[in-house]
């Protein structure tokens, strides 16, 4: 299992466990998956959307050398995306990111070193409000 994919599955058991949402159903997405139409409830879809895998760090020794170590710094992003129904309105996806955000930004041992989130929009293919938003993560590896 990739770097990418391990992150995806730590941030979908984390948000899964979490008793506040246990008015959500997560998924882990696939691009072909079918997705219920019309929706009746908020699913929330976490997908990896890549990742970077940084140089090898360098760490200073006392004495001034400098040593490569086989440690290296990975960046993954996650895709959280929310699909909510159309009677709900898309201040109600914004409310659910705000709550996936500070879950992840302050209950777990995570680094996130980046977020987005971009407007609520309509998706007719699935009938639903979508709000897209993203999570990078970093840490650090060694190879």
């Amino acid at each position: 299992m990739t770097v990418n994919a391990n992150f995806v599955n730590n941030v979908y058991s984390s948000l899964k466990q979490e008793t506040m949402f246990n008015d959500l159903t997560f998924v882990i997405a696939h691009e072909n998956e079918i997705k219920p139409t019309p929706l009746v409830k908020p699913i929330v879809a976490l997908s990896p959307k890549g990742c970077v895998i940084g140089d090898k760090l360098t760490k200073t020794n006392d004495n001034g050398e400098i040593i490569v170590t086989k440690k290296r710094e990975v960046k993954s992003t996650v895709s959280i995306d929310i699909y909510l129904p159309y009677s709900m309105g898309g201040i109600e996806g914004h409310r659910i990111f705000d709550q996936i955000a500070t879950h992840l930004l302050f209950t777990q041992n995570l680094t996130i070193s980046g977020a987005t989130c971009s407007e609520a929009d309509y998706d007719a293919s699935c009938q639903a409000i979508v709000l897209k938003s993203s999570f990078v993560f970093t840490n650090v590896v060694e190879s």
